[in-house]
């Protein structure tokens, strides 16, 4: 697993970033609008693939980049049902699992600083949000907050937690960064020897400004925080519109969860074979459209950018490098299906075949290179040493196809007659 603490300055926020090292699925926590660059820059760096952004509650001294995340990644927005919030893709309940890879997440629910507070339990720590702060709590005399409910959040479930949990909170004004439930339980002031009726007493007596950004940030994240087009620098606009088309790891799915998504509902699926292996073997849906044709804008009118579009080949080799063409051109939501038409009919799936279909276009470029690899051998031992060229300049190209991921072979030999054929 992977963990990082970000932290906001202007607004002394934590945003936490969590990822399983095998899927790469990630999830930030608390995000802030103002740094949503950076986070789209740590994601890229760690080939991480964000599933959820999630908020402990409706902030009121910055503004989400929720809705920001969600528009240049495909995340998911969640926030807690008792925030009453528009927006978001999820609305939370005590006791819900979120997944990430193998990864869970346990929402509970701590109501007392906002109704709609929420901590995630994960592994040995716990996020707090503002319901337990280190060395303190949020306050709870504005958005319907309860002195009662948050004392009895954190007394009777934060406390309840092993002692040696960790508590990651999202705030901190005097440079500390974690504390643990052992901890706050012995020397936190605002609980620590304190009754309810004590703890109310003092939490209504507080007298303390309101935040400084409330009249903007409570709406903003009540609606799920801006888009990227409605930030206000445009420099960031323009970074994060950037990073939002660079490459964020691709998503991938089998051949059987394919088949599922089918069964479920019509697909948008390409199939990027040449037309005379789509004739001979295809799978029901396809629609083909040929590497060597694939002109992304033109698919602009016949798919939607920013539903989910599926791109499949042979063995998955071009239509990876078709899936980076229409990320970059901007299709949101390009999956690529894993193994592509051969894991499919090895997996026993059905399959719609013509007649005359041509061998596989990764098929005819082995037989052509070991073909002339054979006849190089053949010409420097029978004909003359300069023969052995043959064989070393298809080595060398085989070497370049390798680490350039591009074959020219392939494109040769896509252009054949037989590629051309007709359905």
């Amino acid at each position: 697993m992977s963990f990082r603490q970000l932290f906001d300055p202007a607004s002394s926020t934590f945003t936490y970033l969590l990822a399983d090292d095998l899927t790469h699925e990630a999830v930030l926590i608390d995000p802030v609008v103002e740094q949503v660059e950076r986070d789209l820059r740590l994601l890229r760096e760690n080939g991480l693939k964000l599933k959820y952004a999630l908020e402990t509650h409706v902030h009121a001294d910055h503004i989400t980049a929720g809705h920001a995340l969600k528009q240049a990644t495909g995340a998911q927005t969640a926030v807690a049902s008792d925030c009453h919030a528009q927006g978001y893709d999820q609305y939370l309940k005590d006791g819900e699992v979120l997944l990430f890879g193998r990864e869970e997440l346990l929402v509970i629910a701590t109501p007392g600083h906002t109704p709609g507070s929420v901590s995630y339990l994960w592994r040995d720590r716990i996020f707090t949000g503002d319901t337990l702060l280190i060395g303190g709590c949020g306050r709870t005399d504005f958005q319907n907050g309860s002195p009662a409910a948050l004392y009895r959040s954190v007394t009777e479930k934060l406390f309840s937690l092993d002692e040696q949990t960790l508590v990651y909170p999202a705030h901190d004004y005097k440079g500390r960064r974690v504390s643990s439930i052992g901890e706050e339980k012995l020397q936190n002031p605002r609980f620590a020897g304190k009754n309810l009726e004590e703890f109310v007493a003092l939490m209504n007596n507080l007298n303390l400004p309101l935040p400084k950004h409330i009249q903007e940030a409570v709406p903003a994240n009540l609606r799920g925080g801006p888009g990227i087009g409605e930030l206000k620098n445009e420099m960031n606009r323009d970074a994060i519109s950037a990073l939002s088309k660079a490459a964020l790891p691709l998503r991938s799915v089998s051949v059987q969860q394919l088949a599922e998504l089918a069964n479920a509902g019509p697909l948008s699926l390409i199939d990027v074979r040449t037309p005379g292996e789509f004739a001979g073997l295809r799978i029901p849906g396809s629609v083909n459209i040929p590497f060597d044709s694939l002109h992304a804008d033109s698919l602009k009118s016949m798919f939607p950018p920013d539903k989910p579009l599926y791109c499949l080949c042979q063995t998955g080799t071009r239509s990876g490098l078709a899936a980076d063409r229409l990320r970059a051109a901007g299709f949101r939501q390009v999956v690529h299906v894993d193994g592509g038409t051969n894991a499919w009919e090895a997996a026993g799936l059905p399959f719609e075949r013509g007649a005359g279909g041509a061998f596989g276009l990764e098929r005819q470029v082995r037989i052509a290179a070991g073909g002339l690899v054979v006849l190089g051998a053949i010409a420097g031992v029978w004909i003359h040493p300069l023969g052995y060229a043959i064989s070393a300049a298809i080595g060398a190209g085989l070497v370049f196809s390798g680490v350039t991921n591009s074959c020219a072979m392939a494109r040769l030999m896509s252009k054949m007659p037989w590629n051309r054929a007709t359905r």
